[in-house]
């Protein structure tokens, strides 16, 4: 398999990198082999940048190509650094790593019930995140078919304007593959990668392997952590450029050595994290300006030009191209919004009052619960918090899409939140104001309410901002884990906090309801508050029998463009709703397991409901098209009529097992980008047009 070369390309790099950058005898081995591997996949991110980009430029982003590029970056790693490589080999396996028994046998336990399970869903499962269907998976497949990245005309923009760099890797995985069954190890890889990171931190802190192994199961017990990590999402990515950046940045501060190195790899983690996620940027600032002064402080000339020479170097290769991109084809360095108003993510006004608003949202998702009563709590708590400020939950310019503020229940990869790290960071301040030395903790703090504030400063509020704030979330996390470690001497609370993070790690891996191992996480949503399912799509209820779908819509569920849930209902309607939903089968998708679902199924996980449609769409686009003369013999031609948040990659799922590669999918709508020199056709070449109506999928034969 072609995509064997990037993990030769990583090994390569990771015995390139082990070296002597450890700075402390205490498991030095394993801190050479947490940094190295840490270099190494900044260094596969940075190559699957440079394929991507410069195989653009000449429209040869294709097989062949992306082949080459892999062979000559795996033989110019060998010809530069072949003694390396081999006296590297050496040392690593010739080295015991030795640990205690009861660390052992956790380590075990985790890599067993929780990291192996984790990997196998990676690679097994098929992608079904929303996102990923929306917008992650097809720009993949239309940079693939147009052999370049560069913007397209479709209806779905975040395809074209959101920050490129995982799609880019996830590009070079399907390319050389020819399957999307890797496409989830980007996010699983950075999920592994952002624990080494974090323990390499706790190690320069001198914090010995119990306690890098209490950080590691504290952060293994973060539920958007474990969802995300078979997912192609982008969030773990950047969490783990903007961790690495503050490893290298550590390591710069607490060692002459390796300045240079250490330099250059904290400005590749920043400007890739800034490529994968923008608001990285926002995150980093306090850091960057602290680094400033730090370098200037330390009067060392040399590595202070050294430095900034880097960063310009770094920022020109890795930013500028995207943003001279976006200014032409968009007129703006992020790309103009081509939304309605209402859907920008900025606020609309820059005040307080706004992020202060933001702040209280975000805290309420973050220890939100699926209780009803306990939510419902949290919502007159954070109404009257609104009205101390004078400011309203529901301010449309704060809100994204305009939409009311509603506690956040569902626990998924978008949205889960954990309150058991919220009283985590509760106790670790509540013990830091009673330490005797306590300022630089303190200003640890301080800068995490700064990174949060600057977020609700500039942005709106979306249900789904935890997993955007997961950045700092994990760096909280991992001070308020030193905090307790460090400031808790009875072994007794420590060993009942790692019995506990490890008993909650379980819970998502096993009853993610994208990837359920283990029964219907609707399952324990009844034990625990008997909720029924709050927002039906109308497609559903389409499918249901018309006194159903009438008793429903009359009762329980208030008139909408999604149905949801009326919120007066009581207990006893609440029983007698979620009766008539499992009665009519609205959770029989739900009930089966991946052992129970095809690939093919589990694609459409979160949205069961479109399946159908789809099975019916190209049934009837492929008996139907061999009977048409003006398509027999021709490539099946394609024209999307797309909505924001369609489920398009299904499309390009469906037309890849009826029509293998004889097919070209695009959308001939103009969003009035400024050129699609490279990427527009011909619009009478098209010959099918595929619609999207309300999630209901629709064809019809074009000229």
């Amino acid at each position: 398999m072609y995509i064997l070369l990037i993990l030769l390309a990583f090994i390569l790099l990771s015995l390139s990198f082990f070296g002597s950058d450890s700075i402390s005898n205490e498991h030095s081995y394993l801190f050479k082999i947490r940094l190295s591997t840490i270099k190494a996949f900044i260094g596969i991110a940075f190559f699957s940048y440079i394929i991507c980009e410069t195989l653009s430029l000449f429209n040869l982003f294709s097989l062949s190509y992306v082949l080459i590029s892999w062979v000559l970056i795996n033989g110019i790693i060998i010809f530069l650094n072949k003694e390396k490589i081999k006296l590297n080999v050496f040392s690593v396996f010739s080295q015991k790593i030795i640990i205690p028994k009861k660390e052992k046998n956790i380590l075990l336990f985790i890599f067993f019930i929780v990291v192996l399970p984790l990997f196998l869903l990676a690679i097994f499962i098929a992608p079904n995140n929303w996102d990923s269907m929306a917008y992650h998976l097809p720009r993949v497949e239309h940079w693939i078919q147009n052999k370049n990245i560069y913007p397209y005309p479709t209806n779905i923009v975040r395809q074209v304007l959101t920050s490129p760099l995982s799609e880019y890797i996830i590009a070079n995985f399907q390319i050389l593959a020819s399957t999307d069954s890797f496409s989830n190890l980007v996010q699983f890889a950075s999920f592994i990668f952002i624990l080494f990171s974090a323990t390499l931190i706790f190690s320069i802190l001198k914090i010995g392997m119990k306690g890098q192994l209490f950080l590691l199961l504290a952060l293994l017990s973060l539920p958007m952590m474990l969802f995300q990590a078979t997912t192609t999402q982008t969030d773990l990515l950047a969490s783990f450029f903007f961790l690495s950046f503050i490893l290298f940045a550590l390591l710069i501060i607490r060692t002459e050595a390796n300045f240079k190195t250490n330099f250059i790899f904290l400005a590749l983690s920043l400007t890739l994290g800034i490529l994968t996620k923008y608001h990285i940027a926002i995150f980093a600032v306090p850091i960057v300006i602290y680094l400033l002064f730090y370098l200037i402080k330390k009067n060392n000339n040399a590595n202070t030009i050294f430095a900034l020479l880097i960063s310009c170097l770094t920022i020109a290769i890795i930013l500028v191209p995207l943003f001279a991109r976006n200014i032409y084809f968009f007129g703006s360095i992020t790309g103009k919004d081509l939304f309605d108003e209402n859907a920008t993510i900025v606020n609309s006004t820059i005040s307080i009052q706004n992020m202060l608003s933001n702040n209280f949202k975000h805290i309420v998702d973050f220890i939100s619960l699926p209780l009803n009563g306990y939510n419902n709590l949290l919502f007159s708590v954070n109404h009257s918090l609104h009205n101390l400020i004078g400011l309203s939950e529901n301010m449309p310019g704060n809100n994204w899409a305009g939409e009311p503020f509603t506690v956040n229940n569902y626990l998924n990869e978008d949205t889960a939140g954990s309150i058991i790290h919220a009283l985590l960071i509760t106790l670790s301040l509540a013990l830091v104001f009673k330490s005797m030395h306590k300022t630089k903790l303190i200003l640890l703090f301080a800068y995490c309410f700064i990174a949060f504030s600057l977020y609700g400063l500039l942005f709106r509020y979306t249900p789904f901002d935890i997993r955007l704030l997961l950045p700092v979330l994990i760096f909280l996390i991992i001070i308020s884990t030193y905090i307790i470690y460090t400031k808790i001497i009875n072994k007794y609370i420590i060993n009942g906090l790692i019995f506990l993070f490890l008993i909650i790690s379980i819970f998502p891996v096993y009853f993610n309801r994208a990837k359920p191992i283990i029964g219907n996480p609707f399952y324990l949503r009844r034990v625990l508050t008997n909720t029924p399912k709050g927002d039906i799509a109308n497609t559903s209820l389409a499918l249901l029998p018309t006194s159903k779908k009438e008793e429903i819509l009359n009762n329980y569920i208030s008139t909408d463009s999604i149905y949801r849930l009326n919120e007066d209902l009581t207990q006893e309607q609440r029983k007698s709703l979620f009766k008539l939903e499992d009665s009519v089968g609205l959770f029989d998708f739900d009930r089966k397991t991946i052992f129970q679902k095809s690939r093919l199924d589990n694609y459409f996980t979160q949205n069961p409901v479109i399946q159908k449609n789809m099975d019916n769409l190209f049934r009837n686009i492929s008996s139907e098209t061999t009977a048409k003369n003006s398509i027999s013999g021709k490539p099946i031609s394609i024209d999307l009529k797309t909505k924001f948040d369609s489920y398009e990659y299904l499309i390009w799922v469906n037309a890849k097992a009826k029509f293998k590669n004889a097919f070209y999918i695009g959308n001939s709508d103009s969003l009035k980008y400024r050129s699609f020199s490279k990427n527009k056709i011909d619009p009478t070449l098209y010959n099918i047009e595929v619609s999207d109506k309300n999630k209901n999928w629709t064809f019809k034969f074009k000229n």
